[in-house]
């Protein structure tokens, strides 16, 4: 075949493929764009929705985990009062120091903390089977004890806030409980400027979350149990009921943790994937004691 045919056809054919890819990119990117579109007025729409919803919380944080982006936000960088939120960090300080099959003996110090779990003076219990305790039923004494032989555990608790992220929090006790003003371990300063157990913005109270589910999940998966029965090393049964009354309305759910004092009001964190399989982090912080539960099914059901 004549030479001068051949290159001619080479040239027609890599001219060719040189347009199929120009419209196949076109394609690719169209395709792109249409999605970004459809999902942007879908943001949009939630966020109304939202804006419009009777919800009690003065702040709310919902974030897609799967796309990294924040889906709607209400005074959601605003560091304010969290209450038991705190203990998700307490857990992750305890199990980073100690790991989950470390052994504790519960302390006088630990049982005379608010509320009364049936634990015993010297029961002996595995950090992780603690912890998961000390989640589900949001046990001060459990968080007290899971913290007590950590040296600066306030300064380890904050420290490790700001390395996963969280700009605007701050941690002054372990259990998130309103301060009492002859806690040990506080500045005059503090006292006067704070009465809060624990800050955070509803943003950082997600990443707190995000990050502890990811990291443990073996132990964090555990909170979305109605109740949990577990035996202490001592050989002692304990049989704890979950605080979030709402846990079989949430679909799918992956992580929960609620929160409540007289400061901080309602507060409550859940992580679930919605009918597209895509797993969404809600925050709600200073709601009421039942408006905690009944703000998340009105933002559930909008992103379900």
């Amino acid at each position: 075949m004549d030479p001068e045919k051949i290159k001619n056809r080479l040239l027609v054919f890599l001219l060719t493929v040189f347009v199929l890819e120009a419209i196949l990119s076109s394609i690719g990117n169209f395709k792109l764009n249409e999605y970004s579109r459809l999902e942007n007025e879908k943001i949009k729409k939630i966020q109304t929705i939202l804006d419009n919803a009777p919800i009690l919380a003065k702040a709310i944080s919902v974030y897609d985990i799967d796309q990294n982006k924040i889906i709607y936000g209400k005074n959601d960088q605003t560091a304010i009062p969290i209450a038991s939120l705190a203990k998700t960090m307490t857990v992750v300080t305890a199990l980073n120091k100690h790991g989950a099959d470390s052994v504790v003996s519960i302390s006088s110090n630990a049982i005379k903390q608010s509320g009364d779990d049936g634990f015993f003076i010297n029961e002996r219990w595995k950090i992780g089977d603690l912890a998961r305790l000390t989640l589900i039923g949001s046990l001060n004494d459990g968080a007290y004890l899971l913290t007590e032989n950590i040296s600066d555990f306030l300064e380890t608790m904050n420290n490790k806030a700001r390395k996963i992220g969280m700009q605007n929090v701050l941690f002054l006790n372990p259990t998130g409980l309103d301060i009492d003003e002859n806690e040990p371990g506080l500045s005059a300063t503090l006292r006067v400027a704070m009465r809060a157990g624990a800050y955070s913005s509803a943003y950082d109270a997600n990443i707190l979350a995000i990050y502890a589910l990811k990291d443990y999940p073996a132990i964090f998966s555990s909170t979305v149990l109605s109740e949990i029965n577990l035996k202490s090393e001592s050989g002692f049964n304990h049989e704890i009921k979950n605080t979030n009354i709402i846990l079989a309305k949430i679909p799918n759910l992956l992580f929960s943790k609620t929160g409540f004092t007289e400061l901080a009001g309602g507060s409550l964190t859940v992580i679930f994937k919605n009918q597209e399989g895509k797993k969404i982090a809600i925050t709600i912080l200073g709601s009421t004691l039942e408006g905690r539960f009944s703000d998340m099914e009105k933002i559930v059901d909008v992103l379900h």
